[in-house]
Order: structure tokens, then C-alpha cells, then sequence
């Protein structure tokens, strides 16, 4: 499957962009942008963690809330996962451009796993993290930030309390916070942020009812927000990727291969990065397809870069810096264990569907 980086969600950031005449280095939405054209005071981007397209068809009806307020499908980035998605949306960047590959990444200078949004070593968190190492190497400015120094309008970003201290406690909570921002300023750009269905995915499986009542949940409150929204607003209501229900591989279990690690991988357990030892490569690549060519993928990173799949851009030094030496990108719903950590039933960062799809709603409210 090829993602399309002209219909993605690294697009939608560029159509707030051009609606405050502030330059884009990407194309735009056309859907998006037809809906600025009338102007708005008040634009609110909601992102629901992990809702795919394909939970809408498995568990949304068709009078649902967001199913009336469906507008097109969109591809996530590749890898679509939550530090390189949200990103994505945060930014206007593609991967290529920001440098994020993945949950965690290995810097060869500083020997660390480093997980993005934990600020700690993946494989061991008691390893000390150089002063500002996120600063130094992951920091972007965001359309946010960008606005904000313009003056053209107020902006704000709201997250729950498990990726903000000072954040909400409840995603009601986080959408009466984003109404009462957009109500005592006169212009406004805004994100609200909300963990579920992610996390409900990932504990119980695609299919489960807790998924399912999380679904619902999230669409009664959207419901009710809705009619309380200032008048001139614009909301858009996406996602950063998709789940698919999976099936673990231990990795550590094939000596075979694991002998020919310089260091141990990095990336996602569905888009997995290796970093081999000089004059082993060979060796790995044959171990590697002789036990797991039906269900991974296995480029180098010379033929992984050519297929463009982290977009175009202003490449970043990341690339060069974290990129293993070999990709092995999941096929099916297969996926590397990389830690003692107890297995997800559901899981993402591969190339299916059901990971690269997810809905774009728009809600106009103009009287």
C-alpha cells in the first residue's frame, strides 16, 4: 500500500497554514480549504488517538455523531504511529522532514534508545538521559507556534494528564476547556489531543466491547460540545493512525540473528530498524528471511529510503543519525516482542489499511 503524502494528515496542518497566509512546504486539502474560504474566528483540530477508519465499520452506527459529520479518509504517515503521526499533525511536517521514526529511536552518539515521549531509554530506563538530549534533538516548532508569533490568532494545545500535568482529567473536561479558550478570545486555533480509542485498542483488541463503548463515549461528548461551540467555528476531528489486532514474534529467541546485532533495534515492533555488525549483513539477511520472510518486509536503508515512504521534504539530520542499517516492515498482523513488556492485543506502525486509513470530520457552526 502507498501512502498518499497529498491526501495525508501531514496536508490538513498545511490547509490551517495557508488560512492564516503563513507559507506551506506541502500541498493542502482541498475539502479543508474550501470550508476556510468563509473564514472562521474560532478552528479547533481534535485528534482521537488511534481511531482508524476501520473502527467506524466496526463498531460506529450509521446515526452516529461522527458518521453525519464524515468528510473523506486520509492516509496516516509512515511509520503510523503516535510520535511520528501527531507530529505530523502538529508541525506539517512528513518524517523525512521532522526526524521522528518511530516510538523509540537509537542515537549512535549518545548509545540511547531513546523513547520519545518518555525521555527515557527503551530498553533500560535507568540509564542516564543527557541534560535537554529532547531539546537538542527532537524539539519542532509547531502551526501553533508559528500563529501564536503572528499575533493572527490565540492558540492553545489541551492533553490529558497522562501527557500533561497540568492537563484534563477527562476528555469532557478537555473539550470545556477548549470551549471556554474559544469563548474568551476573539480568534483562536486550537488542539485538543485525547488518548482513546488507542489505549482501549491496544489492552483489549479492535473488536472488543470496551473498544467499542470507548467509540461511543467519544462521540456523545463530541455530541454535546458541538452545541456549545462559539459561533464561527470550525472543528476538524481526525486521527494520527489506525490499529489491526496482532500476533507476537519473540525476537530474542532467534540467536541466530540476534548474533549479528551491533546494537539492538529500535523504531516499532511493526517497523522495525536493525543496526548489524560490519561484515555480518549478509548473515543477517539470510537468517532473517529463512525464518521471517512470510510475515516482515526486510529493506535496507538504502532501498527502504528510495521508496519515499516517510515523504519528501528537507530531509532531516535524523535520518542519517537514527536510521538502522536494515527495515523490516510487517506484512500482515505479525509483530516483533522487543521487551518483557506484557503484549498488546492490538497494535500499529505496519502498512495495512487498517493502520494508514483514518476519517477527516468537519463541523461547521457559522450562526
Amino acid at each position: 500500500m502507498q501512502i498518499k503524502y497529498d491526501r495525508s494528515i501531514v496536508n490538513l496542518p498545511q490547509s490551517i497554514l495557508k488560512y492564516f497566509k503563513e507559507p506551506t512546504n506541502q500541498a493542502t486539502l482541498s475539502e479543508v480549504d474550501q470550508r476556510l474560504l468563509k473564514g472562521y474566528n474560532h478552528i479547533a483540530l481534535v485528534v482521537l488517538d488511534g481511531l482508524g477508519l476501520n473502527l467506524l465499520n466496526l463498531h460506529q452506527a450509521e446515526t452516529s455523531f461522527l458518521r453525519s459529520k464524515f468528510e473523506t479518509t486520509l492516509s496516516s504517515v509512515f511509520p503510523p504511529t503516535t510520535a511520528a503521526a501527531t507530529t505530523a499533525l502538529l508541525t506539517g511536517l512528513t518524517p523525512y522532514e521532522s526526524g521522528y521514526l518511530g516510538w523509540f529511536q537509537y542515537f549512535k552518539e549518545a548509545d540511547i534508545h531513546y523513547t520519545i515521549f518518555m525521555n527515557e531509554d527503551y530498553y533500560d530506563p535507568k540509564k542516564a538521559i543527557p541534560k535537554d538530549f529532547y531539546k537538542r534533538y527532537l524539539k519542532r516548532d509547531t502551526i501553533f507556534d508559528r500563529i501564536a508569533k503572528t499575533r493572527k490568532a490565540k492558540t492553545k494545545q489541551f492533553f490529558p494528564k497522562k501527557v500533561d500535568k497540568q492537563g484534563y482529567d477527562t476528555f469532557d473536561e478537555g473539550l470545556k476547556r477548549m470551549i471556554e479558550f474559544q469563548k474568551n478570545n476573539q480568534k483562536t486555533l486550537s488542539y485538543l489531543y485525547s488518548i482513546e480509542p488507542d489505549a482501549a485498542q491496544h489492552q483489549y483488541g479492535i473488536t472488543s466491547k470496551e473498544v467499542s463503548e470507548a467509540l461511543k463515549s467519544l462521540d456523545t461528548s463530541l455530541k454535546a460540545a458541538a452545541e456549545k461551540l462559539p459561533k464561527d467555528t470550525l472543528l476538524l476531528i481526525t486521527a494520527d493512525h489506525g490499529l489491526i489486532d496482532i500476533e507476537p514474534i519473540h525476537l530474542f529467541d532467534y540467536h541466530d540473528i540476534t548474533s549479528t546485532f551491533e546494537h539492538l533495534p529500535a523504531g516499532e515492533p511493526r517497523a522495525t530498524q536493525f543496526f548489524i555488525k560490519d561484515g555480518m549483513q549478509e548473515y543477517f539477511i539470510g537468517f532473517f528471511n529463512e525464518h521471517f520472510s512470510e510475515y516482515f518486509n526486510l529493506y535496507t536503508k538504502e532501498e527502504f529510503l528510495s521508496k519515499k515512504l516517510l515523504g519528501e521534504g528537507e530531509k532531516s539530520p535524523l535520518i542519517d543519525e537514527c536510521l538502522g542499517d536494515f527495515i523490516a516492515i510487517a506484512k500482515d498482523r505479525f509483530i516483533f516482542k522487543l521487551s518483557d513488556e506484557k503484549s498488546h492485543l492490538a497494535h500499529h506502525a505496519g502498512m495495512t489499511k487498517g493502520e494508514l486509513d483514518v476519517p477527516l470530520f468537519i463541523l461547521e457552526r457559522k450562526d
